[in-house]
């Protein structure tokens, strides 16, 4: 019993550090107003961030109902997102992905981003203004209520405010997404839209050619000319053995011959070499050179094709918010407006500007038609069990 004793534990005992509790709160309060998808992981990222003296990735409030994307982004995300990025105006795609991460958003719905601000697999950095226009239009339906939206996510006014950000911030974005088409679904291999071959590859192709062309004259090897004293280039593989055994051997007969033609002596000109002669000194030649052919033909390492890398293929659906290409008489209509504004609100714009009587329209209004959802008229069974359409039946 003793020893039982001395091992229990009482409040003497235990340490507690004097800021666990006040750690413990802030970190439930912070999990219940963001309701993360995955509690680990967003556990992490939240330690790190305070670990690191950054914003942690907590949402201002609850949100409910959530309007969120498939990949889980929501509107206070954005607005978050918005505060902790906003210092930098060239954002790397590593804190990107960590700022996203924080959040246990869906990487693919990055990815998706990415590729419509044009940056995925091309740059190391996106404009943080693309990448918050972008991202506002996922949670809309139209582009006037993107740009209302991207207003509630870049003001530093509290809830409930005018919502006021600086006129340049605000036309920066409509800009960029008005003359930007996402009306329909596109397909994007490396980050690049079907059909459109990226300019790099033109380049690359030109360097793979330069290439060529260096194997081919690194490829030609000197062959001495037995004549001149000079050295001649020929392309030469493990296969043209044949040609330079006849080629070699060819200019030593005639360099012999122009020798002894060469000599005084009038009989020696006449005599020829025998049959055995020229077979002996063929075989000695041919010994010679089969003794020497890695010296004179080195051999070339026959370079396999390498098959063509599997393209990565990201699927980008419409983006309502973003919409089609926006004419330019209504942006200049439109911008025009908000200068005019803007002058009497100390540079700034508000989303009751966009929601005013007075301003012209963000987009181009396309009426929808009813008429193609009607459904077509039932035909009616007359009391003789036969088939009438409507007309007969009249």
């Amino acid at each position: 019993m003793p020893e039982l004793v001395e091992q229990m534990y009482c409040s003497q005992q235990i340490v507690i550090p004097p800021k666990y509790p006040y750690i413990l709160k802030r970190y439930c309060k912070a999990a219940i107003k963001t309701q993360p998808y995955d509690l680990l992981r967003w556990s992490f990222e939240y330690f790190r961030a305070l670990a690191e003296h950054r914003p942690p990735p907590v949402k201002l409030r609850l949100e409910y109902p959530i309007y969120s994307t498939e990949g889980g982004l929501t509107r206070g995300c954005l607005k978050v997102l918005a505060h902790q990025l906003y210092v930098m105006k060239e954002i790397p795609t590593s804190v990107l992905k960590q700022a996203w991460q924080g959040f246990c958003l869906d990487r693919i719905e990055l990815r998706r981003i990415l590729c419509l601000c044009e940056v995925y697999m091309r740059e190391e950095s996106v404009p943080f203004f693309h990448f918050l226009a972008v991202a506002g239009g996922m949670l809309t339906k139209c582009l006037t209520h993107t740009m209302i939206l991207l207003c509630e996510a870049l003001t530093k006014e509290p809830d409930g405010g005018s919502a006021a950000i600086p006129v340049d911030e605000f036309l920066t974005m409509y800009r960029y997404l008005a003359v930007m088409d996402a009306s329909k679904d596109v397909k994007y291999l490396n980050g690049y839209r079907e059909g459109a071959a990226p300019p790099e590859e033109v380049a690359e192709e030109e360097s793979t050619k330069s290439d060529r062309k260096l194997k081919e004259m690194s490829s030609l090897r000197m062959v001495p000319d037995m004549d001149k004293g000079m050295v001649a280039g020929r392309q030469m593989s493990t296969t043209s053995g044949e040609f330079i055994v006849q080629t070699i051997e060819k200019e030593i007969m005639d360099y012999i011959d122009e020798q002894i033609a060469i000599l005084p002596d009038p009989d020696l000109k006449k005599k020829k070499a025998k049959p055995e002669e020229k077979l002996m000194i063929r075989d000695i030649l041919e010994q010679f050179i089969d003794d020497n052919m890695d010296i004179i033909v080195p051999e070339i390492e026959e370079v396999e094709e390498e098959e063509e890398p599997i393209p990565e293929i990201t699927m980008v659906y419409a983006v309502p918010g973003i919409g089609g290409t926006v004419d330019a008489e209504i942006i200049d209509d439109f911008v025009e407006y908000i200068k005019e504004v803007c002058k009497v609100q100390a540079g700034t714009v508000m989303p009751r500007n966009i929601r005013h009587f007075l301003c012209p329209p963000l987009e181009k209004y396309i009426e929808p038609d009813y008429s193609a959802n009607d459904p077509p008229p039932k035909e009616e069974v007359a009391t003789d069990s036969k088939p009438t359409s409507p007309k007969s039946a009249m």
